[in-house]
């Protein structure tokens, strides 16, 4: 005999309905805690537990444990026991289908022939529908994407990862209208630079121009322009936005989706990491009523094993922690360890390993790269200017045995010695105008940084103010010598410039020796920028051959490499991750099997260049290393911290003084 009466658990709307003794329920302290955990109601007919529609087998679990846990039966309605049959059929289903996509992943369905039959079809589609002929890990990739339609592409910058969406997109839109995987639009949410070229590879792919609308980057679109397409009855195939501007758009997206049968990519999608986010939440929300939903990015946890959480709550918002199995706050603490053979790292991988392909550089088969380092002697004023600063700052970290790059006075000295050691006319600016990293620029807003240094020494002052009259910038004389030579073997090339007054200046150099250039700056218009960049990468268009870039602006999302095979640097500084994105521009998939990659970097002797050029090559190899991993954690290196720079540099300076 069971100690309490049966309790009976029906439906009631969005609530489960307790009926019988409830009384009895309600006279339990600890029972009666537990189901107000659950945020139980007491209604004439009985107690209401409210569910959402992605949680309601989870909060029946959870009433039964409660009511079994202190000596109470229960009887479910009929209606709820076909609701948990189905849940427990669909999650052997889900299970099944999960270890088929795991097979795909690894390449490992030879012994399966509903999935050798599926993956014929889908190249027989591929075969039929693409103009683009796709390398075999490609091949792999989309048909992993299109068979999970929930999935995320981890691949390296280079990879051809919008190629591989349009595989698996033309697919599943060749599907009959009335199959659950048909999907007939595309909505692409990803950095503007994003833009062009999703068209672009569109029209490589299917070899007619795509029907698509941009609803970001024109700032003159008024929103009722926005809202007449996403509302339309017959809107243009493809839908780009910004990150940003989904959440002014949120419910018009979700209203599209609804009436739409689309997959929705998030391109570059650990600008989404944040759970806490604007952007993330709303992109997660509207991911809700995507038919296929697509995470492409190359960095995927660029700060720990917890940006993965608002990735996967992204491509499965009703299981993402049923994949994970790790809630956020355990991700947290893997990240902390920072041990990447811990056997929770092993488990994290193996639980999210059917819904992620990851082509690694390696894997890319890429044509050699030649790395020149060519060292450049300063002029007189200059090697004047420069020591003078360097023996300032210098001793200044030498009297402070704790100077670390958390000071940010610190890291203002540091970008004061570039400058000097690459053109001293930029010290002559303020820190701000000479950068368009947005993150340097607050946080010197936030530190009051002012360019003070050098105002009591008005003979310093004087000779950095007369600079410009009285020398050429070395650097500027030799990366002049390097474009001739690409010019004369009528090649193409590229300079990159951390500081913008820096690329202005070189343009003028360069146009007084006759050398024409455009500069692919932040302030250049994005339409500009986008015609700009479509004649460069063009081989038949001989102009522009020369453009002088800035790091910040062209770090996502650009192909440079069927036009421009050269790159020449004229300084840099410790971010590793924005150096090996612009190595990416140009040495990706596509180059001939004997194409060279030329990268020469300019430094001057004697200088900070020569202790960023060492620290910087042993971060390239450790950072290289973890891209090759299936899920590279770039917090094993901290891309900010300078701290170790400074050390290098007092050494080197003690060494050469």
């Amino acid at each position: 005999m069971p100690a309490h009466p049966k309790i009976e658990i029906g439906k009631k709307d969005s609530n489960f309905l307790l009926q019988g003794d409830v009384d009895a329920l309600l006279t339990n302290q600890r029972l009666h805690f537990s189901l107000k955990r659950l945020g139980f109601e007491r209604i004439p007919e009985g107690l209401v537990v409210p569910f959402q529609p992605q949680t309601e087998i989870q909060t029946l679990q959870d009433v039964q444990d409660i009511l079994r846990k202190f000596g109470f039966e229960d009887d479910l309605s009929v209606g709820i026991r076909d609701d948990r049959e189905n849940f427990i059929r669909e999650q052997e289903n889900f299970q099944e289908f999960s270890e088929n996509a795991r097979l795909i992943r690894n390449d490992e369905f030879k012994d399966n022939p509903e999935l050798i039959a599926a993956f014929s079809s889908f190249q027989d589609i591929i075969g039929r529908k693409l103009v683009r002929k796709l390398y075999p890990l490609q091949l792999l990739s989309a048909f992993h994407m299109a068979f999970a339609q929930n999935a995320c592409n981890f691949a390296v910058p280079g990879a051809g990862k919008t190629s591989i969406v349009y595989a698996a997109y033309a697919y599943l839109k060749n599907l009959p209208k009335d199959d659950p995987r048909h999907v007939d639009k595309l909505v692409v949410i990803g950095p503007l630079s994003s833009f062009a070229p999703w068209e672009k590879e569109y029209h490589s792919c299917f070899d007619e121009k795509p029907d698509s609308k941009r609803l970001s980057g024109d700032h003159t679109m008024p929103r009722s322009e926005k809202e007449e397409h996403l509302f339309s009855g017959d809107p243009a195939e493809i839908t780009l936005i910004f990150h940003g501007g989904v959440e002014a758009l949120q419910k018009e997206i979700m209203a599209f989706l609804k009436a739409n049968k689309a997959m929705v990519v998030v391109d570059e999608a650990h600008r989404i990491k944040n759970p806490e986010g604007v952007w993330g939440k709303s992109i997660v929300e509207i991911g809700k009523e995507a038919r296929s939903r697509i995470i492409l990015t190359g960095t995927p946890v660029p700060n720990g094993y917890e940006d993965l959480f608002n990735l996967f709550q992204y491509l499965y918002p009703f299981r993402y922690k049923n994949i994970l199995h790790f809630h956020y706050g355990n991700l947290v603490e893997m990240t902390k360890s920072a041990d990447l053979d811990a056997p929770r790292v092993k488990e994290l991988t193996d639980n999210i390993s059917p819904y992620f392909i990851r082509i690694k550089k390696s894997d890319l088969k890429l044509p050699r790269v030649k790395d020149k380092v060519i060292e450049v002697t300063m002029g007189a004023r200059q090697r004047e200017i420069y020591d003078y600063v360097e023996t300032k700052y210098l001793r200044s970290f030498s009297q402070d045995s704790s100077a670390t790059i958390k000071d940010f006075l610190n890291k203002a000295k540091l970008i004061r010695l570039r400058q000097a050691a690459t053109n001293p006319t930029l010290l002559l600016q303020s820190i701000q105008a000479t950068l368009e990293d947005e993150d340097y620029e607050s946080r010197i807003r936030t530190y009051g940084v002012v360019p003070e240094e050098f105002q009591d020494d008005s003979g310093i002052l004087k000779k950095i103010a007369d600079y410009a009259k009285l020398e050429i910038p070395q650097k500027f004389v030799a990366a002049k010598n390097l474009i001739s030579d690409c010019l004369a073997r009528a090649e193409k090339v590229i300079v990159w410039t951390i500081f913008i007054q820096n690329a202005k200046g070189l343009q003028l150099h360069l146009a007084d020796q006759g050398i024409r250039s455009e500069l692919l700056i932040g302030e250049v218009e994005q339409s500009d920028r986008e015609s700009l960049i479509d004649a460069f990468n063009d081989p038949e268009n001989k102009s522009p051959q020369v453009i002088i870039a800035n790091p910040f602006s062209v770090a996502e999302s650009i192909s440079l490499h069927k036009g421009c095979h050269n790159a020449i640097y004229l300084e840099r500084d410790y971010n590793c991750s924005n150096f090996l994105q612009s190595k990416d521009r140009i040495h990706r998939v596509g180059l001939l099997p004997d194409q060279e990659t030329n990268y020469f970097y300019l430094l001057s002797k004697e200088s900070i260049d020569g202790v960023i050029n060492e620290k910087l090559e042993m971060k390239a190899r450790r950072m290289e290393k973890i891209i090759d991993s299936d899920i590279p954690l770039f917090a094993r290196i901290n891309d900010s911290d300078e701290t170790d720079l400074i050390k290098a540099l007092m050494q080197d300076y003690a060494q050469r003084t």
